[in-house]
């Protein structure tokens, strides 16, 4: 009996050691859970603090943003969307961005050969362009802006230039579902948008019909579906100042009022057809001037569209190519029509030709193309050629007439188009 009570004894002093050290281990085991629960609100509190207030996410992807809807460029001009890199910042993962920038860059390197004026010569030109776009979703409309940074040179025996540019820089706002407020430097309004200059003249070569300048600009621009229309006031065009036959200025502001230019435009896959105004006082001239035009663009079949645009005006140099009016009333017209053809889907071909008739300044008469081949979205291998054919012309050089005569021009490029990154 008393060997049996005394194994009860141990047995209950054993358990009452063994529940008292389980009491110590709960213990510090809830001391731990405490300490990681309190590390863990700490490292959900800070991304509130290091973000601004209203965003969870920030994303960096390959390729363009989601632009769709902002101001038409030409074919020459445009970013292709896959290259260079966005980064978005949205309210959650599974939401649209609230904000995005796109940065992107390409560098043009052609080997250029020009025949002018019975002096021929090959040469090195390079333009090097960095693009940045980008938008924010406000609580008034979508608010976004476009740079482009330029640097360019060679070409005629001359030096590559290392001053940097911004040869296009404009913002926009989108007030309204339909409605848009763009302001800045970018393509002149009444630019034809399916003429020769705006939907090919891919080529660092000369282009042919009416030019497209770019201008100082506030445009409003409407649009529903397929249907468009835009108007702006625009920076007015320069004129030159003569006495007794002979230049004296080729910068006076003509007018002290802003041009009106506008255009409106049916746009599907299949179709485009456009038509253009333009009107500015001319305080220098003896009329005021003016420009009217229009064009159209077909979808023959997936990858055959042919396309054409005419216009016909006075006095202003809005659409001047090779040639440009040399007198302040100058009347003038200019067309051009032409063929792109995608041979196979990274082969394109560009085919076009082109006339500008002025009363004073002459003729030009273009032709002219390009084969292209993109083997990856980053490069764009390209050869061409431009043949113009002057007639009865003159242009104004610096401050001098340059009279042209009847000659001809032909030049022919290899070209390299390298996007990054």
């Amino acid at each position: 009996m008393k060997m049996m009570k005394w194994a009860l004894l141990g047995g209950a002093a054993v358990a009452v050691t063994a529940t008292a050290a389980r009491a110590d281990e709960l213990g510090a085991l809830k001391a731990q859970i405490e300490g990681l629960q309190s590390r863990v609100t700490q490292l959900e509190a800070q991304p509130q603090t290091s973000m601004p207030s209203g965003y969870s996410l920030l994303s960096i992807r390959d390729g363009q943003g989601n632009f769709a809807g902002a101001t038409p460029e030409r074919a020459s001009d445009r970013i292709h969307e896959d290259s260079g890199f966005t980064v978005s910042v949205v309210p959650t993962a599974d939401a649209a961005p609230a904000a995005e920038v796109s940065v992107s860059g390409e560098i043009r390197t052609a080997l250029l050969y020009t025949d002018f004026q019975d002096d021929d010569n090959a040469d090195l030109n390079i333009r090097a362009r960095l693009f940045i776009r980008g938008k924010a979703d406000t609580a008034v409309g979508e608010v976004g802006g476009y740079f482009r940074l330029q640097a360019n040179g060679g070409g005629d025996f001359s030096d590559y230039s290392e001053n940097v540019k911004a040869n296009k820089a404009y913002g926009w706002w989108k007030f309204a579902p339909e409605w848009e407020l763009m302001a800045g430097y970018n393509d002149n309004t009444a630019a034809l948008q399916t003429s020769w200059d705006w939907l090919a003249a891919t080529g660092p070569t000369r282009t042919f019909g009416m030019a497209n300048p770019s201008n100082e600009q506030i445009r409003l621009t409407y649009s529903s579906g397929p249907l468009s229309f835009a108007i702006a006031a625009e920076d007015a065009d320069e004129g030159i100042e003569w006495s007794n036959g002979a230049i004296v200025d080729t910068s006076v502001d003509r007018s002290d009022l802003p041009a009106v230019q506008s255009y409106l435009m049916y746009s599907t896959d299949a179709f485009t057809a456009q038509i253009v105004g333009l009107y500015q006082d001319d305080n220098v001239g003896d009329d005021a001037d003016w420009a009217i035009g229009g064009g159209a663009a077909l979808s023959i079949t997936d990858g055959l569209q042919l396309l054409g645009a005419a216009v016909y005006g006075e006095g202003t140099s809005a659409y001047a190519g090779n040639l440009a009016p040399v007198t302040m009333d100058e009347t003038f017209w200019a067309g051009s029509v032409g063929i792109l053809a995608n041979l196979s889907d990274d082969t394109r071909l560009e085919l076009g030709v082109g006339y500008e008739d002025y009363d004073e300044a002459g003729t030009a008469l273009g032709f002219g193309g390009g084969v292209y081949w993109d083997p990856v979205s980053q490069v764009t291998l390209g050869v061409g050629a431009t043949y113009i054919d002057f007639k009865d012309a003159a242009v104004v050089d610096g401050r001098d007439l340059d009279v042209i005569g009847n000659e001809d021009s032909l030049q022919v490029f290899f070209g390299t188009w390298l996007r990054f990154p």
